[in-house]
């Protein structure tokens, strides 16, 4: 009788354990995303070192919605695709241009964000000839531009405009903004934000033409071949208005957008290309 109760008990106890919930037993991967956390309001750290910015709440939103934790790793941005080819990161959400050679290497999302590239003027140089938008400065004779060497910011305007003069190339931003607001050149070309705030540093000579030479279209990179997942991010993206996303952006960081930088339409520059 004692032998039969201890058989019935194990049995009872294999009925129970068949029937108590599992846990799962391929949880999904940490979601690992890199970006250089260098580049205020979008990548950056707050003053306890922790990733903060636009991207890292991306990123974060991201995970939410794809069910996995995110952690964030702070990468040069010269070395993303690198690490990302590696294996060392899952996707790169860091601000990055969509452009051809990079597309050659890597495949990206659909855009989820947007870069307008505008000019900053000498402000004497704009009342002397009378001119109030960009075309005008554009197709000025031997107009002069000034911007950091080897980037997009001094061959795209030199590219638009009608009869360019010599460029004056420089080995930084700041360089460029001494060039133009002393005279040496007319203008220089920066995204909205950084031109935003370098125009706040030259209120006096410099003067902000918001509309956009070009629209850089930003998105997320991933390895090749990882196509899956890129549909994923693609729907996740897709649902960034509709789901919230860009809502709690606007609640964050408008604020800030619209005080330090200057700029009425808040985060709302920078979500469309319109």
């Amino acid at each position: 009788m004692k032998k039969l109760i201890q058989i019935l008990a194990i049995i009872s106890v294999l009925v129970l354990s068949a029937c108590a919930p599992k846990e799962s037993a391929d949880p999904k991967p940490v979601l690992k995303v890199g970006m250089d956390l260098r580049y205020p309001p979008f990548e950056t750290v707050d003053g306890n070192g922790v990733p903060a910015g636009i991207s890292v709440d991306i990123a974060k939103e991201l995970g939410a919605y794809l069910g996995r934790e995110v952690e964030i790793k702070d990468i040069s941005f010269g070395n993303l695709i690198t690490e990302l080819n590696l294996g060392e990161i899952d996707v790169i959400i860091a601000s990055m241009t969509i452009n051809d050679a990079r597309k050659e290497i890597i495949d990206f999302s659909n855009p989820y964000v947007f870069f307008p590239q505008v000019a900053l003027v000498n402000k004497a140089f704009l009342q002397a000839n009378n001119y109030t938008t960009l075309r005008q400065v554009l197709d000025h004779d031997q107009v002069v531009f000034a911007g950091q060497k080897g980037t997009i910011f001094l061959s795209l305007p030199t590219s638009l405009a009608k009869n360019p003069g010599p460029v004056i190339e420089t080995d930084n931003v700041g360089l460029a903004m001494t060039e133009v607001s002393t005279g040496a050149a007319q203008a220089t070309v920066l995204s909205l934000l950084a031109a935003a705030t370098n125009a706040k540093a030259f209120p006096d000579t410099i003067t902000l033409l918001n509309e956009p030479l070009s629209i850089n279209n930003i998105g997320m990179g991933v390895r090749k071949g990882e196509e899956d997942f890129l549909a994923e991010l693609n729907a996740f993206i897709a649902q960034m208005e509709t789901g919230g996303v860009n809502d709690r952006l606007r609640d964050k960081y408008n604020p800030t957008i619209i005080s330090e930088y200057g700029l009425s339409e808040g985060i709302d520059a920078l979500l469309s290309n319109d």
